[in-house]
């Protein structure tokens, strides 16, 4: 290498080498602080995009872990609801045992009759109160089938867990009435029937409670009011202009034996009548409560299935994205000694003009 003044290529050079150090000495701090091997799209644009994959992947699946649990504790609630039902359904039954037995006065059928009666008012109003989070558990008819309760698992939208109206018929005598009036003191708003007018929010009467549902209305052809639904229950335009209407639904599955209890007289004929619906009753009551327990074990092996899942993805992300601190380490103390090393030479490199002055003594 010649000797000249201009260019200190030495210099050059140990400066170079002392800004890569110190550049690759800045990156290891910032991932020994942040705990993190990318930081921005630069460290591995292809790692990054990977890890936002997985990221979307595990926030989808830990939010399809909370769904399923509020699954579980819906099924558990319904379930509980059944098995209130079908204790007293087996109360029914010794009861209509009893009053099979001709012995018994017609006095003591009375009284049998009379317990049989409000134990189904019982379950009537255990079917009504019966919800999970405001939303009913236990009204769909006694025949109703069909997906009923959708679970999204995951950001796929084709991984979900669906559960069958039949597993929530409503386990009383008939389904929920609802009393519409007309504007009072109690805050019921009585709806607008006039034509052009598309959805709104009445107040009505459930079981003696003022709820709040969604009036739609359906407009013909000519662009007036042919029908209206109340929270997808079809009024007629004539029934609902009388806003004093009730719209009693379809039965439950205790329709029948209510029926059979109300029509029992002082023969054993009846009284074997009502243990044959009873017995029915009961048999339907453990269909409905075996379905929920399929559907809970189910999302029991689906929650555990989930949650290896996330534990899969969330270390997969791991790899990709976290520092490896004895690896981070070790750059660390090289990239130390570089930079001393760097700074030294760039001291001796500066230093070595001072040659040419020798040369012009």
């Amino acid at each position: 290498m010649p000797s000249v003044l201009n260019s200190n290529v030495a210099s050059l050079l140990a400066s170079k080498n002392l800004s890569t150090a110190q550049s690759s000495m800045a990156n290891t701090v910032e991932r020994l602080s942040s705990g993190l091997r990318i930081n921005r799209a630069r460290d591995d644009a292809a790692g990054l995009a990977i890890s936002n994959t997985l990221t979307s992947q595990i926030n989808g699946v830990n939010q399809g872990l909370r769904n399923l649990g509020d699954g579980i504790s819906m099924v558990q609630t319904a379930e509980g609801a059944l098995t209130a039902a079908s204790d007293m359904a087996q109360r029914i039954l010794t009861l209509a045992t009893q009053g099979a037995n001709s012995t018994q006065s017609n006095a003591a059928r009375d009284a049998i009759k009379s317990e049989m009666q409000q134990l189904i008012i019982g379950i009537n109003s255990i079917s009504a109160r019966t919800t999970f989070a405001g939303k009913s558990l236990l009204d769909q008819t006694s025949t109703a089938t069909g997906s009923l309760f959708t679970l999204q698992i995951s950001t796929e939208t084709t991984d979900k867990m669906t559960l069958d109206a039949a597993a929530f018929r409503n386990i009383g005598a008939s389904a929920t009435t609802y009393t519409v009036q007309g504007a009072n003191s109690t805050g019921v708003l009585a709806p607008d029937t006039s034509d052009g007018v598309t959805n709104t929010t009445v107040y009505v009467k459930v079981n003696g409670n003022y709820v709040a549902k969604n009036l739609e209305r359906t407009t013909s052809s000519s662009g007036t009011v042919a029908a209206f639904k109340l929270d997808g229950e079809t009024w007629s335009k004539t029934a609902f202009a009388d806003l004093y209407n009730a719209s009693a639904g379809a039965s439950g599955v205790a329709t029948t034996l209510s029926g059979d209890i109300d029509n029992a007289a002082y023969t054993t004929a009846t009284y074997n009548t009502i243990q044959t619906s009873a017995k029915a009753y009961i048999s339907s009551l453990n269909t409905q409560r075996s379905l929920l327990g399929a559907y809970q074990n189910q999302m029991e092996f689906m929650t555990s299935n989930v949650t290896e899942l996330s534990s899969n993805l969330s270390a997969a992300k791991s790899r990709v994205v976290d520092t490896d601190y004895a690896s981070e380490t070790a750059n660390l103390t090289k990239g130390q000694i570089l930079q001393q090393a760097a700074t030294a030479m760039l001291a001796q490199a500066n230093q070595m003009p001072n040659v040419i002055l020798s040369l012009l003594k």
